[in-house]
């Protein structure tokens, strides 16, 4: 299968995530791959000011429960990474692995997600996709963020 495909249908069920038109593979990206060569598991690492935001975290539905979230986030590196979530799994496996609830990942840093979420939520808009775009205010403030210095 091709990752592309795979990754927009992920982005296509997820309404957490990006819109399905901004789904790629790129040297950000970290991709787990089963037996079969077929993707299971992505993960983007964005670097934002002074550490990387782990961000369009998603584990194929077939696959979950199988302590891959544990193994993506391995592959996301050491260093100063952080993610937003409103996950209750996700949130566990980031507490596990050393991330600690925060308010802020820093002025700066916090700009930089900022602008980055703007430009997001215009293309949303751009594309029509309304029921993405009133998911994610329903949600806005069920997010928390997790820092690993």
């Amino acid at each position: 299968m091709d990752v592309n495909i795979w990754l927009k249908a992920m982005f296509r069920r997820e309404l957490d995530l990006r819109h399905p038109s901004l789904a790629k593979i790129s040297e950000k990206s970290i991709i787990i791959y089963d037996n079969d060569n077929i993707p299971i598991a992505h993960a983007i690492r964005t670097h934002r000011w002074k550490g990387f935001e782990i961000n369009s975290f998603v584990i194929d539905p077939t696959h979950r429960g199988k302590k891959i979230s544990h193994k993506l986030l391995e592959k996301c590196g050491t260093g100063r990474l952080f993610a937003y979530t409103r996950d209750v799994r996700l949130q566990s496996v980031l507490e596990k692995a050393g991330f600690e609830r925060s308010a802020t990942p820093g002025f700066l840093c916090s700009l930089n997600v900022l602008i980055s979420r703007l430009a997001m939520v215009s293309w949303m808009i751009l594309s029509l996709d309304f029921k993405r775009i009133m998911h994610q205010l329903k949600h806005i403030r069920n997010y928390k963020l997790y820092v690993r210095e």
